[in-house]
């Protein structure tokens, strides 16, 4: 009998505590809609930061376009005049003088020297320029292959400093290079030590093509991709309704210490978002047989670099830009 009453007991908590956390994701849930429906840039473009992220947006387009490994000329030409406005409509708002909208008038003059020779005429950008003499012309590294990879084993300032997003590929990646890569990503933290990553790795150019085509932003140098690393974050892992971020959290971190491992092994890589829909998300679990209790946090397209190739000069914030002390000490 006491044993009876005791399995009715633990089934009662466990249903107490699945209440609880259902109850607990619907009001963390509905606090996250309220909170992306109240601040989201893409709801209130009368606020600087989201013009501004707007603009990182536009010219993070053309240097994708002045780095790629077929460029052609021409290309761009209505993402051009849409920075252009842009940067016009910031600077009425806000003034002159941001770093990022600087960056931007430096791509656009980078554009317009490339296309010197350009038979068709650009009066928009043109007048734009004038008005900005200052600005030089944005300048997108070309560097060979010993040079990009040369701090691989200095102090990690300059290893950190020195591992940039790759669109070039030119050759393929050894399996155990990929295994090496995600056996050191793998120290990552997590919360609890719960370790929620999980890395699905293709090397079908079939499966990669269906893949890059869901996704949406390989066009130019997806094709030459000899690997892709599809990482998630094990659902089954969550613990309570208030951890409702952690897959994608601790999915983060260990995307991060996976492109660590990758530039250590003298692997290219380009990290590329998962912002796509429900019907596209299931598609994709559907035909790479990923399980539906792994979300898909992030994919990396991966090859070895060709011996020269360019990269994105895409310029950070600086500390005091991102760090907010709170408190009086020193």
């Amino acid at each position: 009998m006491m044993t009876y009453l005791k399995k009715v007991k633990r089934k009662l908590v466990a249903l107490r505590d699945r209440a609880k956390v259902r109850s607990e994701a619907m009001r963390a849930f509905r606090y996250d809609r309220e909170q992306f429906m109240s601040n989201a840039g893409a709801l209130h473009l009368d606020r600087k930061s989201a013009a501004r992220a707007e603009i990182v947006m536009g010219y993070h387009v053309l240097e994708k376009g002045l780095t790629m490994p077929r460029r052609r000329l021409g290309f761009g030409k209505g993402a051009v005049v849409h920075l252009v406005n842009l940067v016009e409509s910031f600077e009425r708002r806000f003034g002159a003088g941001d770093s990022q909208v600087r960056h931007a008038v430096g791509v656009l003059r980078a554009y317009r020297d490339l296309h010197r020779n350009w038979p068709e005429p650009m009066p928009r950008l043109d007048a734009f320029l004038a008005e900005r003499p200052d600005v030089p012309a944005a300048k997108e590294p070309h560097v060979s292959r010993a040079e990009f990879f040369a701090a691989r084993d200095a102090p990690f300032p300059l290893f950190a400093a020195s591992r940039h997003v790759v669109r070039h590929f030119a050759g393929p990646v050894p399996r155990d290079t990929i295994e090496s890569a995600v056996a050191l990503a793998i120290t990552a933290p997590s919360a609890c030590n719960r370790q929620y990553a999980r890395v699905h790795a293709l090397d079908d150019p079939i499966l990669r093509d269906r893949l890059f085509a869901a996704q949406g932003g390989t066009r130019g140098f997806g094709s030459d991709a000899d690997k892709v690393l599809v990482v998630t974050a094990d659902l089954s892992s969550v613990r309570w309704g208030w951890e409702r971020h952690d897959c994608y959290v601790n999915g983060g971190i260990f995307v991060m210490n996976l492109c660590y491992a990758l530039h250590y092994f003298g692997v290219a890589h380009c990290i590329l978002h998962w912002s796509v829909s429900p019907e596209t998300d299931r598609a994709v679990h559907g035909f790479l047989g990923i399980p539906s209790n792994e979300a898909i946090v992030q994919v990396i397209a991966c090859g070895m670099p060709p011996d020269e190739f360019d990269v994105a000069a895409s310029p950070r914030l600086s500390a005091t830009d991102v760090l907010a002390w709170h408190g009086g000490g020193k």
